[in-house]
């Protein structure tokens, strides 16, 4: 069973100090922050600099209040001195954990200071108990919990795992599985993986099906608790933000997760505000003791509006109740909205006033609420302002003033009647959330009280940080002549912290008799106690702090492999009109990643007929309660796995069977630590990941017996890889696989993109949808430099080719290897873009120590 913590932990994000300062103020057991310069996935927010780690640390363990740093990107070769570096620093600062994403760097962290606790990042993509089992072989106590998990699935993990659980519950989705996501990379340069995510799922898509573009439109009719405001959507023409989710708000589900096994409750948000912070912290500070003490959830309406103000794109349960594809994304627009108010009936815009027909749920309206005007084109500057005044007229209309130009920026020659009107932002919240992060958290003590005539009174002071202090009275107790110590005296004398850090936790009374003491001794007493707590430091964990590690330190080098043979094509095909293409030219291994197992049965029996091995790969992902997909694909008797996945490498390597295991690129290696540690797993091969460009990927070999490395030299570059399914939600009415229809099976999806580009949606055996760039990507230029650093198998992998296609794209490469053509020839007939992984320089190479 999982482990689970004595206090389940509220985990705030803090993306500066002002909001870590909320965090605090507002309850939270933990904050998570990044290091400013690189190695976080959140590069864009402030962030802290490695100077003030310290500083930050004593404040919080000052407070009571743990931090975690997040080292949750992947890492290049070159960059790893600099990383060591930095997890010293960290560990020397006191940090109480940090979140990893790459392997490589939990070995290294774990050479640089082993008492420092590692938690597997959800960019890990640590899925199922059995990914946990190579997590925790890592030295990783904790595993963030990817959010596509439902709570049943949650509580599956934990009956099978010793690890902690930490489960997301409040703020932004991803579209995409986190850690496999590259279409910042691809389209605009910026990897996720490295931190730089450009938010590409919250932009517009257009539906393209069987070819024919196809207006996207709700398939099911709204209904009350179905949207984020079932009036909105009635006023929608078409739904354009096809892969943006709507946020996570599982504040009336902390009960289930606690009882599934999950120990800390983490809020999304490293690049929102301070008040953003203290808002979501606050809530969940009061639900979460709730759900721990068996008390009824205390929120209520009027507390998801607030959080609504805070920041919305409407709240579902994400994939915590299980998939509904039809909730989870609205596709009506992709940012902030707040609370709808209703809609533009009349624009008086010299009079500085609209009036607006409301809706029957309509909020309170007060002078300094900011104000939006939905046009139905929010990646547009839309109309918005602070409101001056609101006055009810009669039949349900609402007279909304604004200031004067000097006073507002908006124009109202901007809107148009039929303009959906929101609140979003309630100035009387606003000012309540800035009292709370401006508050001062007080630290717990426990006070002990004993005392006899004749003798000095004693008072025994225990605070939650565990520190403890003694104080005498400095003359004995007397019997009482007037009126004796009693509980309300103390607490008005002894126990009145007033201004100093302390507050009252609990109060123990033990006095024989009627006794007396002066209150001035009393006060004294009480500043004594203090002044002993306060000059203790809160205890700190050892910490053994090395550097200098060599990779051969870290991770054992591997044996050296055989001598290195002639260059091989191996094919990943996807349709049984490729496979037969394939087996024509003679290929003598290839690679299958079907979307249906009845198919991939068929293929496999006309590989192995042809006297050619084969190769199943197995799903990008895998979660608690799938592990019948791993017993369907050994009863195949493949030649070999192709592993995508933590789980299914650790699956392949202790269960005895006779296939070959290969390592895909989803294992996300980029640096020769992670690709040892792969690799010393049992894997034959491993690909490395796309992430890299062409001098990263050679460093990699350099550090590893390339010969065991599979490179992709030509494929469709996977962008988004879903949870949501598209075809569910926009050609059926069903919430999942169950009730869907399979429209998969009917139909060809694409999206277009704001360049035109049609990029292919493909769904795999567990219904996940993995959308594939439009144009395929080819390194045959690169062929040279591969070869010379002892990388002797490439990959092709197709999408949707023709038999056609895929002989001339598979002709092309074969002649590149056996040198009948060149780079440049093979890429202009195979129509490709000429790149590896990302281009040459998109990437910024962390040299520098974090300022």
């Amino acid at each position: 069973m999982a482990r689970i913590l004595e206090k389940p932990e509220l985990l705030a994000p803090a993306g500066d100090e002002e909001s870590l300062r909320a965090a605090v103020a507002a309850g939270a057991d933990a904050v998570y922050f990044g290091l400013r310069g690189g190695f976080n996935a959140r590069a864009r927010a402030d962030n802290f600099a490695a100077a003030d780690l310290p500083r930050i640390f004593d404040f919080l363990h000052g407070k009571g209040v743990q931090g975690f740093v997040t080292f949750n990107t992947l890492v290049f070769d070159r960059e790893l001195p600099v990383a060591e570096e930095a997890l010293a620093d960290i560990a020397r600062a006191g940090a109480d954990a940090i979140i990893v994403q790459d392997l490589g760097v939990a070995r290294l962290a774990r050479q640089v200071c082993p008492e420092l606790p590692l938690h597997a990042s959800t960019q890990m993509t640590v899925s199922s108990a059995e990914a946990g089992e190579i997590a925790r072989s890592l030295g990783v106590t904790r595993v963030v919990l990817p959010r596509e998990l439902s709570i049943a699935e949650i509580a599956r993990f934990a009956g099978n795992t010793d690890l902690e659980l930490e489960c997301f519950v409040h703020g932004a989705l991803c579209v995409s599985w986190s850690g496999q996501c590259l279409t910042s990379e691809a389209l605009q340069h910026r990897s996720a993986n490295r931190g730089q995510c450009a938010q590409s799922c919250r932009l517009p898509y257009d539906l393209i099906v069987d070819g024919e573009h196809q207006r996207a439109r709700r398939r099911t009719p709204a209904s009350p608790g179905s949207g984020p405001e079932p009036q909105a959507e009635a006023l929608a023409a078409q739904l354009k933000y096809l892969l943006s989710p709507r946020d996570l708000g599982a504040w009336d589900l902390l009960p289930q997760l606690l009882a599934a096994g999950v120990s800390c409750f983490k809020i999304e948000g490293r690049m929102k505000g301070p008040e953003y912070v203290a808002n979501v912290v606050d809530k969940y500070r009061r639900a979460l003791d709730a759900a721990i003490e068996h008390r009824a959830s205390p929120l209520g309406a009027r507390d998801e509006e607030e959080l609504r103000y805070s920041f919305s794109r409407s709240f579902s349960h994400g994939f915590l109740d299980g998939s509904d594809h039809q909730r989870l994304v609205h596709g009506l627009y992709p940012g902030h909205r707040g609370v709808l108010v209703g809609r533009v009936e009349e624009v008086h815009a010299r009079a500085r006033h609209v009036l607006v027909r409301a809706e029957p749920r309509a909020p309170e309206l007060k002078a300094g609420d900011r104000i939006l005007f939905d046009q139905g084109k929010p990646e547009d500057d839309e109309p918005r302002g602070g409101l001056h005044a609101c006055d009810a007229l009669p039949g349900g209309l609402l007279k909304l003033v604004f200031g004067g130009p000097d006073q507002s920026t908006l124009d109202l020659r901007l809107v148009r009647v039929g303009d959906v009107v929101w609140k979003a932002k309630d100035a009387e919240v606003t000012r309540k959330m800035k009292r709370i992060a401006a508050q001062d958290r007080k630290v717990g003590v426990s006070l002990s009280v004993r005392g006899a005539a004749g003798a000095p009174l004693v008072v025994e002071g225990r605070d939650d940080l565990g520190r403890s202090a003694r104080v005498e009275s400095a003359m004995p107790l007397q019997p009482a002549q007037g009126q004796p110590l009693h509980e309300g005296l103390l607490r008005e004398k002894l126990c009145a912290f007033g201004e100093t850090s302390f507050s009252l936790r609990r109060l123990e009374l033990e006095l024989e008799g009627a006794l007396a003491l002066p209150p001035s001794e009393l006060k004294r007493m009480r500043r004594a106690l203090t002044a002993e707590l306060e000059g203790a430091p809160p205890p700190r964990p050892a910490r053994h702090v090395s550097t200098g590690h060599t990779p051969d330190s870290v991770v054992a080098p591997l044996l050296p492999e055989a001598p290195a043979g002639s260059a091989k094509l191996v094919p990943l095909l996807r349709t049984l009109e490729q496979v037969e293409a394939a087996l024509k030219l003679g290929f003598d291994e290839l690679q299958l990643d079907f979307m249906e197992l009845v198919g991939l049965g068929v293929a496999v029996e006309k590989v192995r007929a042809a006297g050619a091995r084969v190769v199943v790969a197995t799903p990008r992902v895998q979660k608690p309660g799938e592990e019948g997909y791993d017993k369907r694909f050994e009863r195949l008797r493949p030649d070999g796995i192709l592993a995508r996945h933590l789980g299914a490498v650790e699956h392949f390597r202790t269960n005895s069977h006779a296939e070959t295991v290969h390592g895909d690129f989803s294992l996300n290696a980029t640096n020769a630590l992670t690709a040892r540690t792969l690799l010393g797993l049992g894997l034959a091969t491993l690909t490395p990941a796309y992430d890299l460009d062409l001098t990263q990927l050679l460093d990699l070999c350099a550090g590893v017996p390339a010969g065991r490395l599979e490179v992709t030299i030509h494929q469709h570059l996977p962008l988004f890889h879903n949870e949501h399914c598209v075809y569910s939600h926009l050609l059926s009415n069903g919430r999942d696989f169950r009730d869907c229809g399979r429209p998969c099976e009917k139909h060809l999806i694409e999206l277009r993109d704001g360049m035109g580009m049609q990029h292919p949606v493909v769904v795999d055996v567990g219904c996940r949808n993995t959308v594939f760039n439009a144009r395929a990507q080819s390194a045959a230029a690169c062929l040279p430099q591969l070869l010379a650093a002892g990388v002797r198998r490439f990959r092709v992998e197709l999408v949707r080719e023709s038999g056609a296609e895929t002989t001339r794209i598979l002709r092309a490469y074969r002649e590149l290897l056996s040198g009948a053509r060149t780079g440049r020839q093979v890429i202009a007939e195979v129509g490709a873009l000429e790149k590896y992984g990302v281009s040459a320089g998109t990437l910024v190479v962390v040299t520098q120590p974090h300022a």
